[in-house]
């Protein structure tokens, strides 16, 4: 195996979330489902009362499930349809974590978690539109960074050089994937000192 190849599947690991924890879940529920089931069928072989339900009776309302009111069938297949639908869904998407690839070169390979990307626009902001860093917060999603500014009273806040400031930090990353930066003004200000 290439020493890039390597790089691109370690990068692939480390940004993207693997379906063990959905896995497992439902394994677990499976196998106590089929242990209930296990037991509820011995208990009924030796002749003992059911737990819950004895496999007989199990057997048989699903039979005559037919025969139940269809309010009730439709709720069922409605249920059964959403858990269907997001197991398909989480099954299909694929799971990202909050981290960025870096260029990877021949000797190394970066990973940036969005948390890191989000302080450093927070500083920027903070430095262009000359307020606090404790007024900016920022919000790193998948495609894009929104930076939300709150200002001080008695203080005009650019809105124009921040944008820059904050696009230009953005262009001086080389993550992927890519981020668009979008800056807001809070509705809010803060009472300066």
């Amino acid at each position: 195996m290439s020493t890039s190849s390597l790089y691109k599947r370690i990068l692939r690991r480390e940004t993207h979330s693997s379906r063990s924890g959905i896995a497992i879940t439902l394994a677990v529920l499976l196998i106590l489902v089929f242990a209930w089931i296990g037991t509820e069928s011995v208990i009924a072989a030796v002749g003992g009362q059911a737990l819950l339900v004895a496999p007989v009776d199990a057997a048989s309302a699903t039979l005559d499930a037919a025969s139940a009111p269809v309010g009730v069938l439709t709720a069922v297949g409605v249920v059964v349809a959403i858990i269907g639908v997001v197991l398909i869904v989480v099954a299909l998407a694929p799971g990202r974590r909050g981290r960025r690839a870096g260029p990877a070169g021949d000797r190394a390979a970066a990973v940036v978690d969005d948390r890191v990307i989000a302080r450093s626009l927070a500083r920027t902001a903070s430095y262009a539109g000359d307020v606090d860093p404790d007024q900016v917060s920022v919000s790193v999603g998948k495609r894009q960074a929104l930076v939300e500014v709150t200002r001080t009273s008695g203080r005009s806040a650019d809105l124009r050089s921040i944008e820059e400031a904050v696009r230009d930090e953005l262009d001086g990353y080389d993550y992927r994937p890519a981020l668009r930066p979008r800056v807001v003004l809070s509705k809010k200000g803060t009472v300066g000192a």
